[in-house]
């Protein structure tokens, strides 16, 4: 599915926008049936509610708080990381969990000059969801990014769904004094922060969840969900493999809003033994209702 760039024109965005939308109604895989395990919060206004930072801004509303953010893990005794942005305090914090929440460490950051969700190129503001790695950058030379950079896959198939455009939204570093809500979109740390950050997890495989607040419930995952995953671990496959014997080392779903990602890695019994890696992106309209949008897979 086409994914929105700075310079596609005008009338080609509103096209695309018009088959996603078609293609989300007609063409999508719908799982439903035995999914229980998320609560039916309201999400019409962006909720706030941090019980576990204890931060507090005024002027939130506060109408509820949201399941997760994992909303299940299964990692046969490994952690999973996890980055969370909060753009209302120039946080970036990470975190580990197999069970339980861990917070691991705690940066000072910068985001976007203008608040808001990233809806336009040049729009000066940084965007809101589950986002990954796609490129990374380690080089002395990119001095721009101080000493290396993370590409993030914005536009990725819920901002093109709902018409969300730009790219080049980067994790990086910077040699100069962080400035709050000083970037052109991209999430900023100190040099050495970043580094750290670097050393402490794979950012090419650890989500990140950025939105203005993340008022997560910070629970445990639900285990009603794994009435699903049967049918989660046979969409994650290509046709090809799901005739062949595998092992799923971990799997993962992510909650954001309406937004879910259910992210997997295993390996294939075949000649090569092949390690795979999946992500589903999944839209959920309702509380017993998820859509499946898109699969991404890759080998190593």
């Amino acid at each position: 599915m086409q994914i929105i760039t700075d310079d596609v024109k005008d009338t080609q965005k509103a096209d695309a926008f018009i088959f996603m939308k078609a293609a989300l109604l007609v063409v999508v895989v719908v799982l439903t049936l035995c999914y229980y395990g998320l609560k039916n919060n309201s999400y019409a206004k962006e909720p706030f509610q941090n019980n576990l930072i204890g931060d507090t801004v005024q002027g939130d509303v506060d109408d509820g708080l949201w399941d997760g953010p994992i909303l299940f893990y299964k990692g046969n005794g490994k952690p999973i990381h996890l980055i969370l942005v909060e753009k209302a305090f120039q946080k970036l914090r990470l975190y580990t969990y197999d069970g339980r929440y861990k917070l691991i460490k705690s940066y000072n950051c910068s985001t976007g000059e203008q608040p808001g969700k990233k809806q336009n190129e040049n729009d000066e503001k940084t965007p809101e969801g589950i986002y990954f790695n796609i490129k990374s950058y380690r080089d002395s030379k990119v001095t721009l990014f101080g000493d290396r950079a993370f590409g993030l896959n914005y536009p990725d198939i819920f901002d093109s769904l709902e018409g969300n455009c730009g790219n080049g939204i980067f994790i990086h570093g910077s040699n100069q004094t962080i400035k709050p809500f000083s970037t052109n979109g991209c999430v900023v740390l100190n040099t050495r922060d970043l580094a750290d950050l670097d050393r402490r997890a794979s950012l090419k495989k650890t989500p990140v969840i950025i939105a203005n607040h993340l008022p997560y419930r910070f629970e445990p995952a639900k285990k009603q969900l794994s009435e699903l995953m049967r049918l989660l671990k046979q969409a994650m496959l290509p046709e090809s493999y799901r005739s062949l014997n595998r092992e799923f080392r971990h799997i993962a779903v992510i909650g954001f809003q309406k937004r879910v990602v259910a992210v997997g890695e295993v390996r294939i019994k075949d000649s090569k033994n092949t390690l795979g890696f999946s992500r589903l992106y999944l839209y959920r309209p309702g509380k017993d209702l998820m859509v499946l949008l898109k699969r991404e897979w890759s080998e190593e």
